[in-house]
Parts: C-alpha cells; structure tokens; sequence
C-alpha cells in the first residue's frame, strides 16, 4: 500500500480513514479533529521520506505515551511493501477456504434429531475451535437430547437456544483474547490482531519473522521476548485455574433433561463443580533438519510453562523418538540446556518418521497419554509413512483430552501437502510460524482447551 496515495486525493481520505478506524479499534482516541490536522500536515512533507510521513502522523494522532506505542506498530504493520500486502492476502485466502471447510463440517454435526441447527457463520467457526473433547460433549448433548422420551421436532428452537448461548460464551471468550473482534476489514484486522498478539512484548517486529530466518545477531533479542511470552501465557494461566475454584456451575445437559418433562421451561436446574486442575501438556516435538531452529524455540517456551502446569512431558522426535522432560524441567539455564540436547541427541537433524515415534510414544509411555492430557505436536507434517502415523493419532485421540498441532508451514500451502490432508483430520493444526503465532496459539489452547 503506498504511502504517498494516502496521502492526496479522494483516496488519501478513504486510506487515512481506513488507518484512523485501525487506530480507534486499538484504543488511541483519534477523532475528526486529529485526522483533519494529520491531512493538512501531509502536505508539508516529502512524501517519499518515509519517516516524515510516519512522525507527522504520529503527532497528529497519537497525543500520549501508550497511543504512540500503538501508532509505531500500527504503522509499520499498516504501510507495507506490495509482496507484503500480496503474502497476507494469500494467507487470508486460505484462511477464508478453512473456515468454509469448518463451518461444512459443523452443519454436519451439529443435528437434532436429523436436522441442522440455525447457528450464525462465527458461532459455527467458534464451535471448530473447540478441543474435540467438548465437541463430543456437544454431540452427545444433541444426541441424547434428539432421543429423550417425549421429544419432538417441537423441541427445536429450545435446542438452538441452549446451543447457541454455549457457543456464544466461547466465541466472546476467544474475541477477548489476543485476536479481537472483527473490523469489518480485512487490512485493518490483520494490523489489530498483530498488534493485540505482540501488546506484552513491546510489539517487537522481531515478533513476526520467521522463527528460522531470525539471524543470530537478532538472537539475544528473540530470546527475550520468548521469555516474556512464557512469562505471561504462564500468569494467565495461574489466574485462569485460580479463577476456576469458585462455586458451582449449572449443568446445562442435566438440566434440559430434567426439565423436558415441563416443555423444556428450566425449572429445576442442575448443578456440577468444575474440576480444577492445571493443564498437563505432552510436547511432541520434531526436530529433523528442517525443523531444528524451531524446536529449540519451542523448547525454550516450554520451560516457561513447565514452571505452572501439573505436568509437562517432553518429547523429540526425527527418525525415532527420545524423552526429555527430566533435562528441561531441572535445568537452571535453558540455552545452556538446550545446547547439551543438541549435542548428545540421537535423533536432531536425522529424517523425519512420525509413526515410528508415536508407536514408540504408546508403547513405552502410553500412561502419560490421559483424559486430561494436551498433546502439542510441532512439525511441518513432512514424514515418512503419513498414513500410518494418521491412523496412530486417530486412536490417540480417543484416548486424551486433544492433539493441538502446531505447523510451521504457511497455511497458504497446506492445500498442496498430502501429509497435511492426511493428519489435520485427526488434530487441531494451526499455522505457527512465528514467536507472535506461537504465543497465539497457545493462549487460546490455554483458553478453549
């Protein structure tokens, strides 16, 4: 997007506008007033120097310290080069074909008695994001509820109703997090979210690189931000579980079918406690010769987490699978660390068999794959026997709580990898790429899990 075209013309107003409203959704009061100052300003500046376009802007609109931290960010997210602007348009494009796929698969599921629920298109998305376990819990809801004694079609929008209000408290849980709700466009939402995933950080652009084109001079500074957002995923975490101890909650299940006798008016209602327990996390993950500079990311978040969840294994795997949850969670110095693991592993950098490694991971540490247990698998899915590996984790996931996969390959060329048809059927897989995709995927893991 040009800078110089924002500046004049019809089009400079719509575009300035356009920035403005990210701006707004970002919290920085910029009125009427501080847009038509930056228009009357933009005329005294050369408007093929980039930083004098940015600070005038920056003074017009940004009027104290925490609005200028979002402008600096919001700008440079905002302006971009042409090959920039055409990589997010390609990755909102597939995202545009996944979320079709999910809300298809959705309709099929969600049925009382043989028929479709009337659900909006976000609470279908929203119910995509669910782990499957409480997607079951929704199916068996419908199922029960489709064969209760005494019930019709006529139970249908009393169904819908429940259905929805469920759906509708995930969807405002998960528009509060990192991502926000939408603008309505599609520009503007991709600075908002960015800018919202990087808030705890600084907004470091290092945030978006990809994880292997980080230099090494760049390290040290990767390094902290990665500590900072293990820092706070591990805070939210805390205050989440703590939160959970209070109170009872109603059971909306037991309730409608103790009420169906009264036309499914909630009369009696019914009461469950929350379990509370901290999540156990079992990270599987792949370190082939592709995959090596991301692992060590990954790892180094991990020793974050392992400081507040109940229990965190940790696996590597390449052309077969070691386990190394004893190292990380003793270790005083993680680079340190992760360094000894590189030299002494007998799988980093080899080939990559996936199902090797998990028939490994069943047949000698099958117990800590549990009903509560959270299975992060970091991979680009580039394996030998895929199909095997896909039929391994299909059973794996009846046995814990949810696969989450975290994909390092673009989402925009998922649709060209058979190894990404072959096993995102049986995981929630998720583009993650960078230190901001990391730190989002696995809050709303954190969250909806």
């Amino acid at each position: 997007m040009s800078i110089r075209r924002a500046a004049r013309g019809t089009s400079a107003g719509r575009n300035v506008l356009r920035f403005v409203g990210t701006l707004r959704s970002l919290g920085v009061p910029a009125g009427s007033g501080e847009v038509l100052d930056a228009m009357a300003a933009l005329h005294h500046v050369n408007m093929r120097d980039r930083s004098q376009v940015k600070l005038v802007l920056s003074a017009a609109l940004a009027k104290d310290e925490r609005s200028r931290s979002i402008f600096d960010q919001a700008f440079d997210l905002y302006f971009v080069s042409a090959e920039q602007a055409a990589v997010r348009a390609r990755a909102r494009e597939a995202e545009g074909q996944a979320r079709a796929r999910r809300i298809a698969q959705s309709e099929a599921e969600l049925r009382f008695q043989g028929q479709s629920l009337e659900l909006s298109g976000e609470h279908r998305e929203t119910y995509a994001q669910l782990s499957q376990a409480q997607q079951e819990r929704l199916r068996e809801f419908l199922s029960r509820s489709s064969g209760g004694h005494g019930v019709d079609a006529s139970f249908l929008p009393l169904i819908e109703h429940i259905v929805r209000g469920h759906l509708e408290r995930w969807r405002q849980g998960i528009e509060n997090g990192p991502g926000g709700p939408s603008t309505g466009d599609e520009i503007a939402d991709d600075v908002v979210r960015m800018v919202r995933a990087g808030s705890g950080s600084g907004g470091d652009p290092l945030l978006y690189v990809d994880i292997k084109d980080i230099s090494e001079a760049d390290m040290p500074r990767a390094r902290v931000l990665l500590r900072r957002l293990a820092k706070r995923l591990a805070t939210r975490v805390m205050r989440r579980y703590r939160r959970a101890r209070a109170g009872d909650r109603v059971d909306f299940r037991r309730t409608v079918r103790a009420n169906l006798r009264y036309g499914g008016v909630p009369v009696e209602l019914r009461f469950s406690r929350r379990k509370v327990l901290k999540p156990k996390i079992v990270l599987v993950c792949d370190v082939s010769g592709s995959m090596s500079r991301y692992a060590s990311f990954i790892l180094q978040f991990s020793y974050g987490l392992a400081k507040v969840v109940r229990d965190l294994e940790a696996f590597l795997f390449a052309e077969d699978l070691e386990r190394v949850s004893e190292q990380l969670r003793d270790a005083a110095d993680v680079e340190l660390t992760i360094g000894r693991l590189l030299e002494s592993s007998r799988v980093w950098g080899k080939g990559t068999n996936l199902a090797v490694a998990l028939r490994r991971l069943n047949a000698e540490h099958r117990q800590v794959l549990t009903g509560d247990a959270l299975v992060l698998v970091v991979s680009d899915t580039k394996t030998l026997a895929v199909t095997e590996a896909a039929a391994i984790l299909a059973e794996m996931s009846r046995r814990v709580r949810d696969i989450v996969w975290l994909n390092t390959v673009p989402a925009s060329e998922w649709p060209g990898l058979p190894t990404v048809a072959a096993l995102a059927p049986h995981v929630r897989m998720y583009e993650c790429s960078t230190l901001a995709d990391l730190d989002r995927v696995l809050r709303l893991t954190m969250d909806i899990a």
